[in-house]
């Protein structure tokens, strides 16, 4: 058994949450699992203004403390204050218009999503992992408490989360957006430092993307304006058609195809 819910805080919505997964309690195994998700209470921020206590669904495994995603604080805030706005190479690539609506066919842990949010573009996550989109769904949630700062709440609006296996989703036949994105999960590496205990916590759940030349034929058949999508500096494209463009950073390159939509459009 790979996950359970654990009870250990706020028991009742660990028995609905388990029902909505179809995961047992942690108390139904006979041995530890190697992954419990539940409710977590920081230790330094234990409870809002006003004093109600402050959980963040949590994922916890032998490999690491709590795995969890926040919107008003912590990372994800400080790189929508400080990342660089619309010069920053992630920004450049995906805005093909001013302020298009995006949707982000590997949402993950809503990073890349919160950043096209603060730009003020409609963003619609997908995210095919059920615990991932519960992290995510346990976040966005959290952010419609008053204390929420009012910018981070007009972000959260511009956001959507639908849980899906992406590809399927794009191939619906009705299903619009400017721009797609996607982040497969990287190419494994013989040499690496230590990943994140966020990307290890992706890596354990989803493994690797098996299906991205069927994610990226299906986001080419959608976008009206260009699929974008993030890769290692110096990896290969993915298999398909070849990229129209490139923007690089240190690490990372942006590989983007103009769609036969835009082509048409223009």
């Amino acid at each position: 058994m790979l996950i359970a819910i654990t009870e250990t805080a706020l028991p009742e919505r660990a028995h609905a949450l388990a029902t909505k997964l179809g995961l047992p309690l942690t108390k139904e195994l006979d041995a530890p699992p190697l992954m419990q998700l539940g409710w977590w209470q920081d230790p330094k921020q234990p409870c809002t203004t006003d004093g109600s206590a402050d959980y963040k669904l949590a994922l916890f495994s032998n490999m690491s403390g709590p795995v969890f995603i926040d919107f008003i604080q912590g990372k994800k805030n400080h790189r929508r204050q400080f990342g660089g706005g619309k010069g920053q190479p992630l920004a450049r690539a995906v805005l093909a218009q001013q302020q298009p609506h995006i949707i982000d066919a590997t949402a993950g842990m809503g990073g890349d999503g919160f950043v096209f949010a603060g730009l003020g573009c409609q963003v619609t996550l997908i995210e095919r992992s059920p615990i991932i989109a519960a992290l995510l769904a346990d976040a966005i949630e959290r952010t419609q408490h008053p204390d929420t700062p009012k910018d981070i709440r007009a972000i959260m609006e511009r956001m959507t989360l639908i849980e899906a296996d992406a590809a399927d989703y794009l191939s619906q036949g009705a299903v619009h957006c400017d721009v797609v994105y996607c982040d497969p999960m990287y190419p494994e590496k013989k040499k690496t430092a230590a990943a994140p205990k966020e990307m290890q916590a992706l890596q354990q759940l989803v493994g690797s993307d098996q299906d991205s030349q069927t994610l990226l034929a299906a986001a080419l058949q959608v976008a009206q304006k260009r699929v974008v999508v993030k890769r290692p500096k110096k990896a290969q494209p993915l298999i398909g058609p070849t990229p129209n463009a490139q923007i690089s950073s240190p690490n990372t390159r942006y590989d983007l195809y103009t769609t036969l939509l835009a082509s048409v459009s223009n």
